[in-house]
C-alpha cells in the first residue's frame, strides 16, 4: 500500500462529546504512523484551541479553522484571513441581531466580555463537570474586547467566526450576509438551528487539504479523511476516501466512501482497520 495522507476531524471524531480521546483511536493513530502514513488534524478549531494532548501526540500537521490555517511539521504553509471590512461586517451583523459570537484568530479567540461568558456557561451546562478541562483549553486564549469593530485592524489574523443563540437559522444568516461568506451549522446536534460558524466562501477543509497535498507533492488518490459533522462535508466529498463516523448525520454518511462504527465504539480503529491502514 502507498503511504496515505490521513485527515481527522476532532470533535465527534477523535474526541467524543464527553471530552474523551479513546484509547483505541490513539492506538490506531500510532500504528498508522508506524506504517508510514502521515496524519493530520483537520478541525474547525483554531490552533490556539487545540488541546495539548493532541498537539503533543505526534501529528504531522494541522488544518485548522476549517481550512484557514495549515501547518506541516511546525511550518505554516497556508493561511487565509478576513479583511478588515469583512470582520466589521460580521461583528456588526451579530451585534445588530443580538447574536452571541466568538471571533477565532490564529493565536486567540476574541469577543465581548458578555458573549464570552454566556458561551462559556452554555458549554459548561452541556458538557458538565467532567469535561470542564477540555472546555478550558478551548477558551484559554480568549480576549475580551467590547469594541471589536473599532479595533478591527488589530485582528489581522481573524480566521472565522462562531455564533450562538441566533433567532435566525444558518440558511437565514447566510442569506443576510451574502455570497462572500459560508455559514455552516455547529457539530452539536442540539445547537444546529441556532448556532454555526462563518467562514470566507471557498475557505474550507477541502481547501486546506489541497494545500497539504500540493506542499507534500502527494497524490489525491492517497488522501483519506474521517469526520462526523456539518463542516466535514467538503472534506469527505473532496478526498479519495471519505469515512463518516457511525455517529455522523445520515446525509454525511450518504456521501462517504465508508461508514465506520461510532466514536464510542472504536470508530477510528475499526475504520482504519477496514481500509488496511493498520
Amino acid at each position: 500500500m502507498n503511504s496515505k495522507v490521513i485527515f481527522f476531524d476532532i470533535d465527534g471524531t477523535l474526541i467524543n462529546f464527553d471530552g474523551e480521546f479513546p484509547e483505541s483511536a490513539k492506538a490506531a493513530l500510532k500504528a498508522a504512523k508506524e506504517n508510514g502514513h502521515k496524519i493530520f488534524l483537520c478541525s474547525g478549531r483554531s490552533k490556539c484551541q487545540i488541546e495539548d494532548r493532541l498537539l503533543e501526540f505526534g501529528f504531522d500537521g494541522y488544518v485548522t479553522a476549517s481550512g484557514a490555517y495549515v501547518e506541516y511539521e511546525g511550518q505554516e504553509i497556508f493561511s487565509s484571513y478576513m479583511t478588515e471590512a469583512q470582520l466589521k461586517k460580521l461583528i456588526s451583523f451579530c451585534e445588530e441581531n443580538e447574536i452571541i459570537y466568538m471571533l477565532q484568530c490564529t493565536d486567540s479567540t476574541v469577543s465581548s466580555k458578555r458573549c464570552l461568558e454566556i458561551m462559556r456557561q452554555g458549554f459548561l451546562a452541556r458538557m458538565k463537570d467532567k469535561k470542564a478541562s477540555n472546555l478550558e483549553k478551548i477558551f484559554a486564549k480568549k480576549k475580551c474586547d467590547d469594541n471589536i469593530v473599532g479595533n478591527a485592524d488589530k485582528y489581522f489574523n481573524a480566521e472565522k467566526l462562531c455564533y450562538h443563540n441566533s433567532k435566525k437559522d444558518p440558511d437565514e444568516v447566510g442569506k443576510d450576509l451574502g455570497e462572500e461568506f459560508q455559514v455552516t451549522s455547529m457539530s452539536f446536534s442540539e445547537m444546529q438551528k441556532t448556532s454555526g460558524e462563518i467562514t470566507i466562501r471557498g475557505v474550507d477543509k477541502a481547501l486546506g487539504i489541497k494545500k497539504v497535498i500540493e506542499f507534500l507533492g502527494a497524490s489525491w488518490e492517497d488522501t483519506v479523511a474521517f469526520g462526523d459533522g456539518p463542516n466535514d462535508y467538503e472534506m469527505l466529498e473532496y478526498v479519495h476516501t471519505g469515512v463518516a463516523m457511525g455517529n455522523a448525520s445520515d446525509d454525511l454518511k450518504a456521501l462517504a466512501s465508508l461508514v465506520t462504527t461510532p466514536i464510542n465504539q472504536d470508530g477510528i480503529y475499526n475504520g482504519m482497520k477496514r481500509l488496511g491502514l493498520i
